[in-house]
């Protein structure tokens, strides 16, 4: 089987890497330890594209703390590049969740005033926009601050300048900003976004549609070349410039412990894919797969796949462009 050619950067990403204390199957007020990860979309699906041979890298911003330190120690073991992860003199961000059941997941965020919210265009290097192959950005880094929002930006309008593709997950955090908020702001990074791959909440407030099929059209009409609009359970519908729309089921999961983080996981299978001169249908059904897989496993990212269960995958499936 051919696996993609992977040099330099493949994916440059931008956003926060938290702490993250939780805790399974209790409430937190109850509860008398927790345990302890990293978390954020960005960092998930570095560590997501990573644990498939590519080779990502990220920008942001850490804490002097015991916390800095592993979320460096932590995303360098797991492959990606902290070259640019900084140190400065704020704290590590944090979040509290408690995980209730599969479906119904409290989180209680402590990012005011981290390190991540001093980020700014000026930690964006133009250098390594140019060397990467794909740009990655979420809403998330949109919505803590002006400075972020900068850096957000900074690296999209490089990208765009180098003709580096751009993918975009709105991941629009309600406790961030309101969804009208959300929906301004996102759409602003629309006329730069080759890949748009969001939920279909965040679909329908983006669009102003009433349904999805609405939103997949009036989204794709933007003239963005690839529109994805993912739908949990429900699978995926998404369209590719010049085809016919793709109406694609879950793919089943082994099991659904923790839906935190399918979403990222979706986002790292289906880039992979792109990143190999995959099709749009391999780059979807790949994704599919890598959220099921996550489901299955408690964390934001340790249930990710890495490359030989990928081959697996691939090795039992026909149709795929190999």
């Amino acid at each position: 089987m051919r696996t993609p050619d992977i040099q330099g950067s493949d994916v440059l990403t931008l956003g926060e890497t938290l702490v993250s204390l939780y805790v399974q199957g209790q409430r937190l007020d109850s509860a008398s330890c927790l345990a302890k990860s990293i978390a954020g979309a960005e960092a998930n699906v570095a560590i997501g594209l990573a644990r498939l041979g590519a080779r990502p890298a990220m920008i942001s911003r850490v804490g002097p703390d015991p916390f800095g330190v592993e979320v460096h120690r932590t995303l360098r073991g797991e492959g990606v590049d902290v070259g640019h992860v900084r140190t400065g003199g704020s704290p590590t961000g944090m979040m509290v969740k408690e995980v209730l059941g599969p479906h119904l997941t409290n989180v209680y965020y402590y990012r005011a005033g981290s390190a991540a919210t001093e980020l700014t265009g000026a930690d964006v290097p133009g250098d390594l926009v140019a060397e990467a192959r794909r740009v990655h950005v979420t809403g998330v880094t949109l919505a803590l601050g002006e400075g972020p929002a900068e850096a957000v930006r900074a690296l999209v309008g490089l990208a765009r300048d180098h003709g580096v593709p751009v993918s975009f997950d709105p991941n629009i955090r309600r406790k961030l900003w309101t969804l009208e908020e959300a929906a301004a702001a996102c759409r602003t990074l629309l006329p730069d976004v080759d890949d748009l791959l969001l939920g279909e909440d965040e679909a329908l407030a983006i669009s102003g549609t009433a349904t999805c099929a609405d939103a997949l059209s009036a989204l794709a009409g933007l003239g963005i070349p690839r529109v994805v609009i993912r739908r949990g359970e429900r699978g995926c519908v998404a369209v590719e410039r010049g085809g016919e729309p793709i109406d694609l089921p879950a793919h089943p999961a082994p099991a659904v412990v923790d839906t935190v983080g399918a979403g990222d996981a979706f986002t790292a299978g289906y880039l992979f894919e792109l990143l190999g001169g995959r099709s749009f249908a391999d780059a979807l059904r790949t994704g599919s797969w890598t959220a099921a897989q996550v489901v299955a496993h408690r964390g934001d990212y340790e249930g990710f796949p890495r490359l030989h269960e990928y081959e697996a995958f691939v090795s039992g499936q026909e149709g795929f462009d190999r």
